[in-house]
């Protein structure tokens, strides 16, 4: 045998050595991502099996609120009727209190201005029956006929 046979038979041992260590380490990768696969498998299938009441009982949840929603617009519907009557039965309040105000304000008025006429006027009459305009010779005239009957 020649030394580059030796060489050779040598080279070929290392790269068989070689090819088992990496076959070895490619069985032992193989087996920790088969392990790996196989646990990401359970935590899902775990997870399945934790959501699936969650997924239920959120429809059930959205079916009731869909259903509380609808409910709620419904009434909404009911009071946006209620407060437009509303609002117009207080406009028309407002308004007839305002055409009230006026009328008694001018009614208020007016009585005023009577009563105040009437005084004045009654005052005036007064004044002149009882001759009280600055010592007006009537009331000496009166004065001095009630003498002369006696």
């Amino acid at each position: 045998m020649s030394e580059l046979d030796i060489i050779v038979r040598i080279a070929e041992i290392i790269l068989f050595v070689a090819l088992s260590v990496l076959a070895v380490y490619m069985i032992v990768s193989v087996k920790k991502i088969t392990a790996s696969v196989e646990k990401m498998n359970s935590t899902a299938d775990e997870l399945k099996k934790k959501l699936d009441p969650v997924l239920e009982n959120s429809a059930i949840l959205s079916a009731d609120l869909i259903d509380v929603t609808s409910g709620i617009k419904k009434q909404v519907q009911k009071v946006d009727g209620i407060v437009d009557s509303v609002k117009g039965a207080a406009d028309s309040l407002v308004e007839f209190e305002q055409r009230a105000q006026r009328e008694v304000e001018t009614q208020f008025y007016d009585s005023i201005n009577f009563i105040s006429s009437v005084v004045s006027a009654v005052k005036k009459f007064v004044s002149v029956i009882s001759g009280s305009h600055n010592g007006s010779p009537r009331k000496k005239r009166l004065i001095e006929a009630d003498d002369d009957s006696f």
